[in-house]
């Protein structure tokens, strides 16, 4: 097959040919899927919506904003609603499974409820919309009912159990803060009872000496201090190999180096003083600065005790708050999911599986008849367009002919009552063969003149062989109309009948077929008994549809086949037969030659070897391809000139090339 581009014009002209196809294909696939697809079930669905309320304290607050949680906490709570625990203990509640029936009961009966359930977030809100789907309208409200009412449940037992748990951990870290903080004030008060000096109390020499280093001190002290309390909060939640925590105690290690230096830095310049002083007074006595040393680390020791007793003190009283504030939390049973619409039983069911079917039955049918379209037009081995016979035999098309059945309806013959149905149909055959005389006007008249037109008829162009390659292409109806159009014009024109097989052409006009050219070639008869005018020939059957209904023709002539000879190829390759079309050529302005078919016999490539140029019909649809390309490849091998190629029986479906209608038109009878 040539290849081109297809345009639109192309693609709607295969659906158009192939639209029976499409249609059938269409409609078996949709009836199709309708029959053979199983009834589905109504399904019914019931929809209810919960709020999740995000009741927060500031402790709370304060360890989100610690701890990093990703994910968004909507789109995670309507996950869990369908998840195994809830939809388990739904299938529980409705008696759909017991404690009894196998694990992969279970799962199964739980899988199919989580497919029954559909849960999505209604946009920009803290509202989530639980849909349930089931065969029954009671079963899809009772289904949606109990997943909400079990997912509220199950929400505020998580809340309890998560403030059980939190009461029971601040309940034991309170514990251990007690045995710290009097293990912490049992070393102080043993340091202070140890340490009493003359005056009856350490607190006094600590409060005289070393009132400097203390306020010199406090800022350390008060870090140090905050430290461990973020230290003390970090342990509720973290193990003590947390980077948090390790990053804490570096920081409470450095700190009590820090101050422990200050303090030894205090202590130093305390001493330098003191020896500054020994020296300008040379009193003083080493009693005195193995005092002052003594007394140094007495300080340092004491300020450790205090710190860790007032650490112990201030995370016991946190500890003590935040156990308050669980047992409120685990007794006040308030929960955060609320019900905002009650299920309500649907009335009718909502599933449209049917239709579903249908309408992907139907899309699967079109696309299926529109595949099958263009493999029937690949397989198709006839020629589609003007561009195909072009491309393929290299050869013009000298014209387009339409289909004339469309203009017998304007035929006003009346036929005798008694008429057979093969007389009726010769007699149409007769006049769409004389087309161009009883209705000048038509599209096939004017089609028969442009063909005329390309032929370009003159002196070099006399005699005219009009043939085909295969049977039944409209040859003999082309070659009587194009000698019509012809003789319109002046010139002098012959028909003759070369068809000694098949001869159509004297039947056409309703003449005797002999004498004819038979008995001219053997001699029998003479050129002027051979020849006929039609204006003068008196009509063999006048109910046939013959020269009765044709008149003026004065420049038309037939030569008749004749005899139906046993060897028609050695007559037209006689040379008595040469001599007479050089006879005739002298005669005549322009002489037709009918013929067989160029593909079944020889006589076709007999006579057109010696013709000035050949014509080839085609009747698209009617011959294959090839066997256009054979006769146009055996016509050349014997020499002939093909002038080109006339496509006949072409139903005009587009306004490609619409009609020029007269000025004045008088109705045709």
């Amino acid at each position: 097959m040539p290849q081109y581009e297809l345009s639109l014009r192309d693609y709607i002209r295969i659906f158009q040919r192939r639209k029976f196809v499409i249609i059938t294909t269409f409609l078996l696939v949709s009836a199709g899927s309708i029959l053979l697809s199983p009834k589905p079930s109504p399904v019914y669905k019931a929809s209810t919506t919960v709020k999740i309320e995000e009741r927060r304290t500031v402790s709370g607050l304060l360890s989100e904003w610690i701890t990093y949680n990703p994910g968004d906490k909507m789109a995670s709570q309507a996950r869990i609603i369908k998840g195994f625990p809830i939809m388990k203990k739904v299938a529980l509640r409705l008696k759909m499974i017991n404690d009894d029936m196998p694990v992969m009961e279970v799962h199964r009966v739980v899988k199919g409820l989580q497919n029954s359930i559909e849960t999505e977030r209604i946009e920009r809100t803290n509202i989530i919309r639980i849909t349930a789907s089931a065969s029954d309208p009671e079963r899809a409200k009772e289904l949606a009912e109990n997943v909400a009412s079990v997912y509220i449940e199950e929400n505020l037992l998580e809340k309890t159990r998560q403030a059980r748990n939190a009461r029971r951990f601040i309940e034991e870290q309170l514990a251990l803060l007690e045995v710290r903080l009097e293990k912490a004030e049992d070393r102080l008060w043993k340091f202070k009872e140890q340490m009493t000096d003359e005056s009856g109390s350490i607190d006094n020499t600590v409060k005289t000496d070393d009132a400097g280093d203390i306020k010199a001190l406090g800022p350390i002290r008060e870090k140090l201090l905050e430290l461990n309390f973020k230290l003390s909060a970090f342990m509720q939640r973290y193990t003590a190999r947390h980077p948090r925590i390790v990053r804490l105690k570096r920081q409470i290690n450095e700190l009590e180096a820090l101050l422990e230096e200050r303090l030894k830095e205090s202590y130093s310049q305390r001493m330098e003083g003191a020896r500054e002083s020994m020296v300008r007074q040379e009193k003083k006595s080493e009693e005195l600065k193995s005092r002052r040393k003594t007394l140094a680390g007495q300080k340092l020791r004491y300020a450790r005790l205090s710190r860790e007793v007032e650490v112990n003190r201030k995370l016991y009283m946190m500890f003590k708050e935040k156990l308050e504030e669980a047992r409120i939390n685990e007794a006040q049973k308030v929960g955060d999911v609320s019900i905002v619409d009650p299920a309500v039983m649907p009335v009718s069911p909502v599933n449209t599986q049917g239709r579903l079917n249908l309408l992907i039955g139907g899309m699967m049918g079109l696309l299926l008849g529109i595949v099958l379209a263009f493999i029937f037009e690949a397989l198709d081995t006839s020629i589609g367009t003007i561009e195909d016979v072009e491309n393929l035999v290299k050869l013009p098309v000298l014209g387009v002919v339409p289909s004339a059945r469309g203009n017998l309806k304007k035929w006003k013959v009346k036929f005798r009552k008694n008429i057979s149905p093969v007389m009726r149909r010769e007699a149409e055959e007769a006049y769409i063969r004389l087309i161009v005389h009883h209705q000048p006007r038509s599209v096939v008249a004017e089609a028969c003149r442009n063909i005329r037109t390309n032929l370009k008829l003159g002196p070099s162009r006399r005699t005219v062989l009009v043939t085909s390659s295969g049977p039944h292409e409209g040859k003999s109806t082309i070659l009587t109309n194009l000698g019509l159009a012809v003789a319109q014009t002046g010139a002098k024109t012959l028909l003759a009948s070369c068809d000694l097989r098949r001869p159509s052409i004297a039947r056409t006009f309703g003449i005797k077929r002999e004498p004819g050219l038979t008995e001219l070639v053997a001699g029998t008869a003479s050129m002027e008994e051979a020849l006929r005018n039609i204006e003068q020939t008196v009509p063999e059957d006048t109910a046939s549809g013959g020269t009765a209904m044709i008149s003026g023709i004065k420049n038309l002539w037939v030569l008749p086949g004749g005899r139906l000879p046993a060897n028609p190829a050695e007559i037209l390759e006689s040379g008595r037969w040469w001599e007479l079309i050089e006879e005739l050529k002298r005669e005549f302005d322009f002489i037709f030659f009918d013929s067989p078919p160029v593909l079944p016999v020889t006589d076709a490539s007999l006579l057109a070897s010696r013709l000035d140029v050949v014509v080839l019909c085609y009747e698209i649809g009617k011959i294959s391809r090839e066997g256009l390309l054979r006769a146009k490849v055996q016509l050349e091998s014997v020499g002939a000139n093909i002038a080109g190629v006339i496509l006949n029986q072409i139903r005009l479906r587009t306004g490609a090339v619409p009609t020029y209608t007269y000025y004045q038109y008088d109705r045709l009878t």
